[in-house]
């Protein structure tokens, strides 16, 4: 089973068309020049593949920290 980092990049190389090359940890959702339509259907990619709302998107988040929230908030509700 892909990590969650793996499952939003994969989710930014198809759907978006954003170039694996620029896609790492570090890059914030800015850097990939996404707009604020792109981050409100990546944010809706995420919950349908991952199982999880992730609403606070913002340009500034990096991928690592969009995963790490995920699965934060994956562990809170399993944990409910």
């Amino acid at each position: 089973m892909p990590s969650t980092y793996e499952t939003i990049r994969a989710c930014l190389v198809d759907e978006f068309d954003v170039s694996p090359a620029v896609v790492t940890p570090d890059a914030t959702l800015a850097s990939l020049a996404l707009d604020s339509l792109a981050l409100v259907e990546l944010s809706l990619v995420v919950e349908e593949r991952i199982g999880v709302t992730v609403a606070d998107i913002t340009p500034g988040r990096t991928l690592g920290e969009l995963a790490a929230h995920a699965e934060a908030t994956l562990a809170k509700e399993s944990a409910s």
